[in-house]
């Protein structure tokens, strides 16, 4: 699966309502709390410099607390809302982070971690309103009170964007214009974020590679797919590259990804191969293995993953093909490397070389030790 590195903006001047937590055929099992039982305020939240706007229940002060509805600002934070009427639960996502309020419970659970909030989340007039402080922070905002004008003020960072993408795509046709091979290359871009000295070097380095690949794959195959065109006729397909990458990584200088290039020549399935990157974003060169794991004197790379794979297939040998271990003494065998985080090595094998087709392509993630 692509691991793409995307931009989160905050929405901003939303007119978010104070929209009910409960669905339109839902109640809640909770009673809920009277206006009089709270202490109505005049007052206000902005998001981002941003005011938000609560058509139904307003933020109000109950026992010196403020509550907020709370879809109206963490939807404006790009944090997703749901309700359980069945556990009386609100989830709360955003990316990878994930917490969970309970109705009339004052913890708010982040996976193994219980944080206690000001005040339980409540039902009043039937909007789901809670305690914001706890649960902006833990999604990246940062809550602060602008006393002289009654106003919760949140802010929150927008993520900065290191990476974006490009496309490259080509086609083969023969004289009558009927399609005989086509590429498509998606390559990762480093972003205007990025301040390492190397980075417009590393880019048009990437950039140049991908098209070349393309370029000269359709050169290679122009005689062949000509040929299977005419001998096939209307039972031919035509071939297909394509180029993408995954597990992107950067940080520390460094941008590493896996490229892979899905060939398709005929047949029933195309295969995966990969290309291992490893950049160091100060130089424009390209890091080693022995720059992160310690080689034995005399241990070339290739034997160090041949290593690697050996290990694994003493005890899942169940999970390889029959003749893996003999591919791996095939200097043919594609293997290869490249960061997956700072402290994460995969060491890689092509696709059907040492697992089954449907494998993919064969990672072994080992730490770094260097």
């Amino acid at each position: 699966m692509k691991k793409r590195i995307l931009a989160m903006t905050c929405a901003a001047a939303v007119a978010a309502a104070a929209v009910p937590v409960y669905g339109a055929e839902e109640t809640a099992a909770e009673p809920a709390q009277s206006a009089e039982e709270t202490v109505a305020t005049n007052l206000g939240v902005m998001v981002n410099e941003e005011p938000v706007e609560f058509s139904g229940q307003q933020p109000v002060i109950v026992d010196n607390v403020t509550l907020v509805p709370v879809r109206g600002v963490l939807e404006t934070l790009g944090v997703t809302v749901a309700w359980d009427a069945e556990t009386h639960t609100i989830t709360l996502t955003e990316g990878e982070k994930t917490g969970i309020l309970t109705m009339d419970s004052d913890v708010f659970q982040t996976g193994d971690t219980s944080v206690q909030m000001a005040a339980p989340a409540q039902n009043i007039n039937g909007s789901a309103m809670i305690p914001l402080r706890a649960v902006a922070e833990y999604f990246g905002a940062e809550v602060g009170w602008d006393a002289e004008n009654r106003m919760v003020l949140v802010t929150k960072a927008p993520e900065v964007q290191y990476l974006a993408e490009d496309t490259y795509e080509k086609v083969l046709k023969d004289e009558n214009g009927n399609l005989l091979a086509e590429v498509k290359a998606i390559y990762p871009v480093l972003t205007a974020e990025v301040p390492e000295a190397a980075r417009d070097t590393v880019n048009k380095n990437i950039a140049g590679l991908t098209m070349k690949a393309a370029d000269t794959y359709l050169v290679e195959v122009k005689d062949e797919v000509t040929q299977e065109a005419a001998e096939l006729g209307e039972n031919f397909h035509p071939f297909q590259l394509v180029i993408s990458y995954e597990d992107a990584f950067y940080g520390k200088g460094v941008l590493s990804y896996l490229t892979t290039v899905w060939e398709y020549r005929g047949g029933a399935n195309g295969t995966t191969k990969g290309v291992g990157k490893i950049y160091d974003l100060q130089t424009g060169e390209t890091k080693t293995l022995g720059d992160y794991i310690n080689l034995q004197s005399g241990l070339t790379e290739r034997d160090y993953m041949v290593q690697v794979f050996r290990r694994d297939m003493a005890s899942n040998s169940e999970k390889y093909l029959e003749g893996a271990a003999q591919s791996l003494l095939d200097t043919n065998t594609n293997l290869g490397y490249y960061l997956k985080d700072e402290k994460t090595m995969v060491i890689f094998a092509d696709q059907t070389t040492l697992k089954p087709h449907s494998e993919g392509i064969v990672k072994l993630e080992i730490p770094v030790n260097k």
